[in-house]
């Protein structure tokens, strides 16, 4: 294959070409013959890709071309070649950011969106196999989450506002159903607690088969090593505080740190006290 051709095509400024090389490109990376690429040779893929979806004008387009391109890591991508080609997106992302302006940074938002969603699916698909998420932590953690200068603050910030969100549409796609079920109801009706119950035992029992606190750990370290203190403090309010998380049983509760807060309150108020 070559590279460059793929590139040119689809950055190419006519849709059905670029609809063509996507195709192909969908062939090539489902065939061995990935093994031979290296991360430069990715990274110029997802070059192509970025460009792609640069010149995609329209709404309805950019979300198509969004959810197709995140699909290439659910769908497509072999395994072995999984974590090269996160790390060639996120390579290129982080390059690339700089460079996108205010009308066309939210197609991009959307595009992250997507590829996180299809890196959770693609994970969840192989039961959460641990070398392949220790890869892939290792790529982000070296990338888009590393704290380091060099990649824009916007990036982790908007992994922290869509990090749990995607997480749970991926682990609770089954219970869609349910969910909507509990959605037409109102807490007054006397079957909400029912489903209520039985939606949230179902969502404990599949979070204890998903490694959570690997999963989040990016944002725990980033939390403790970010040298931005408001990229500190958005860490753990959108992500390690997220009420889901301690709904579905994959964090504790903050009861130590509430009990400190109480035996501070108390000491406080005996140090004010002038009775007597």
């Amino acid at each position: 294959m070559s590279t460059s051709s793929f590139v040119k095509k689809l950055a190419s400024n006519d849709r059905p070409t670029r609809d063509a090389a996507l195709e192909a490109l969908r062939k090539f990376l489902s065939s061995k013959s990935t093994k031979s690429m290296s991360l430069l040779d990715m990274e110029k893929l997802w070059k192509g890709l970025y460009f792609s979806m640069w010149f995609c004008d329209r709404p309805k387009a950019q979300e198509r071309l969004a959810e197709n391109l995140g699909s290439l890591y659910s769908q497509v991508i072999l395994k072995d070649d999984f974590a090269k080609f996160v790390e060639a997106f996120w390579s290129i992302m982080i390059k690339e950011w700089p460079s996108i302006d205010q009308w066309r940074i939210d197609k991009y938002y959307l595009l992250i969106r997507r590829v996180v969603r299809h890196n959770f699916q693609f994970m969840q698909s192989t039961e959460w196999d641990s070398e392949i998420l220790q890869k892939w932590l290792d790529v982000m953690n070296r990338t888009v989450l590393s704290g380091d200068k060099s990649v824009p603050v916007a990036l982790p910030y908007h992994l922290c506002d869509i990090w749990v969100e995607e997480l749970e549409r991926v682990l609770f796609e089954d219970l869609k159903d349910l969910q909507s079920e509990l959605d037409e109801l109102s807490k007054e009706d006397e079957d909400y607690i029912t489903k209520y119950s039985e939606l949230l035992k179902r969502k404990v029992e599949i979070a204890s088969e998903a490694p959570i606190t690997e999963l989040i750990s990016p944002f725990t370290r980033l939390n403790k090593e970010a040298l931005l203190k408001t990229l500190r403090e958005k860490c753990k309010e959108d992500v390690l505080d997220d009420e889901r998380l301690k709904d579905w049983g994959s964090v504790e509760g903050d009861e130590e740190e509430e009990e400190e807060e109480d035996d501070d309150d108390e000491d406080a108020s005996e140090e004010e006290w002038t009775g007597f």
